[in-house]
């Protein structure tokens, strides 16, 4: 419904445009009808001298149609006032005005030069509607470069914001990766490959965010990338299947990077650490709108689960921090249900 109000709104705007040009026409031609006729003793010689012009500003506001109508009445007016009209031979033995005009028009004195107007009328209107259509296609041609440039601003700000994202995001790993080498040096190559890997992903992210602002991806397809590029990146052969409700659409650049890492970083921790040695799973990643406003991404395995009950807000591991600082940009909060059976992790966030 909202559709077609929109198209007979469209469609009545054009005809009240149309109109206008219409009425417009008239106005113009019954002006320089009016000047024609005033100043006819002075402009016999030259009967076309304000119609012509009429025609032409006739065609610039309204268009064709409108510059065709103010030629025709032109034509009229010249025909019935002017040329014959009152100087028509032997008019008076005639008795009546228009007859004596239309009897005019049959003599090869005023036929030859009513069609040359014709020919200049319409050669008139065509230039000018041609100049007019040019002029409508460089005015949309100069409006879509304006919206285009201020749309590679909007994307060049969010790559911005992004690459200062990612350089925080960069330097906070390394502040936790360097507290972790001064609490146990020996495990260095570990924590350097652990880090690496985090900014291998982050990177990853970076590039699916860039794909999903060219348009073209929802919100499920976009996810479901982003873990399968995750599942690539770490050679994990578990299967990991990705829900998206159809009404969850994250516009907002800061959220969805905050989104994305999070999702990175806690399926990245369960294909590193939620399997036993060659053991089959699936990790779950659901995202669904609970409310107006608010949504709730789940993401569930399978696995062993964690070793010990882990309290979200208190957890010192680089894993949980980077998750729930993710989830503070998200304006939610980490919650954790682990157990034997797996672990599950939900966010419950606005958006």
């Amino acid at each position: 419904m909202p559709i077609v109000d929109l198209l007979s709104g469209g469609l009545s705007k054009k005809r009240i445009a149309l109109g206008r040009g219409y009425l417009a026409a008239l106005i113009i031609t019954t002006a320089a009808a009016l000047l024609q006729i005033a100043l006819q003793p002075v402009l016999y010689p030259f009967p076309l001298l304000f119609y012509l012009p009429a025609v032409v500003l006739a065609t610039l506001y309204g268009g064709a149609g409108p510059g065709a109508l103010a030629a025709v009445v032109s034509a009229a007016c010249v025909f019935h006032f002017a040329w014959p009209g009152p100087h028509l031979p032997g008019r008076h033995l005639l008795g009546s005005h228009f007859l004596g005009s239309c009897l005019g028009l049959f003599d090869a004195r005023v036929a030859l030069p009513f069609l040359s107007y014709a020919v200049v009328a319409a050669a008139s209107v065509f230039a000018v509607q041609a100049a007019r259509s040019e002029r409508m296609r460089l005015r949309l041609q100069y409006a879509e470069t304006i919206a285009q440039l201020s749309l590679e601003k909007e994307r060049l700000a969010s790559l911005q914001r992004r690459m200062t994202t990612n350089m925080q995001a960069v330097a906070s790993l390394l502040t936790l990766q360097k507290i972790k080498l001064r609490s146990d040096p020996g495990s260095a190559a570990r924590i350097i490959d652990d880090a690496r890997q985090r900014v291998v992903e982050l990177s990853q992210i970076n590039r699916r965010l860039s794909e999903y602002a060219l348009g073209g991806q929802g919100m499920a397809e976009y996810l479901r990338l982003l873990c399968a590029d995750f599942q690539v990146g770490l050679a994990a052969s578990h299967d990991i299947r990705c829900t998206t409700a159809d009404d969850v659409d994250i516009k907002d650049p800061d959220k969805l990077l905050a989104l994305s890492v999070l999702v990175g970083e806690a399926v990245g921790n369960a294909l590193r650490h939620g399997f036993r040695e060659n053991q089959a799973g699936t990790i779950a990643v659901n995202l669904r709108r609970t409310a107006a406003g608010r949504c709730q991404l789940t993401i569930a395995d399978n696995g062993r689960g964690l070793p010990y009950p882990v309290d979200p807000a208190e957890a010192a591991s680089s894993g949980f921090v980077i998750m729930r600082a993710m989830a503070v940009q998200l304006a939610g909060q980490l919650e954790a249900s682990p157990s034997k059976q797996g672990t599950t992790l939900i966010v419950n966030f606005e958006a």
